[in-house]
């Protein structure tokens, strides 16, 4: 395997455990701080960048790949949880008993979903490189 496609093959996972890290550090820092967005990054970019480099995406492994992602977004938002760090708001509600968990966890579904449409779609464009 070349170099460029070890690159392309390992840039999806690697994104996607920086971000889940760079979350984890940021609310560890101000844990009354919501990062809405967090846990749909995570949920998806992996199998988005795999399948938009082409490297070597397929429905299947697609698919395991957004699971595999939505899963890192899960075991961050536990950890956060269990640490206290998910104290702020949500979207919908400014209460100090709003459901952060279950917000990280339903845009971490929504992440994971748009980036197996997107991997999807574009695999369906083009012929994947093997």
């Amino acid at each position: 395997m070349t170099p460029k496609a070890e690159v392309r093959r390992l840039g999806g996972p690697l994104t996607a455990l920086g971000l889940a890290v760079v979350w984890a550090f940021l609310a560890a820092r101000a844990p009354d701080v919501t990062y809405h967005f967090a846990p749909m990054l995570i949920g998806g970019v992996w199998v988005a960048i795999d399948g938009l480099s082409r490297a070597g995406s397929t429905p299947r492994r697609a698919v395991n790949q957004a699971l595999i992602g939505f899963g890192l977004a899960i075991i961050t938002t536990s950890i956060l949880s269990v640490k206290g760090d998910l104290e702020g708001s949500v979207l919908w509600d400014s209460s100090d008993n709003a459901p952060v968990v279950f917000e990280s966890l339903v845009l971490a579904a929504l992440g994971a979903l748009m980036g197996l449409v997107v991997a999807v779609r574009h695999a369906a464009k083009t012929p994947s490189i093997e």
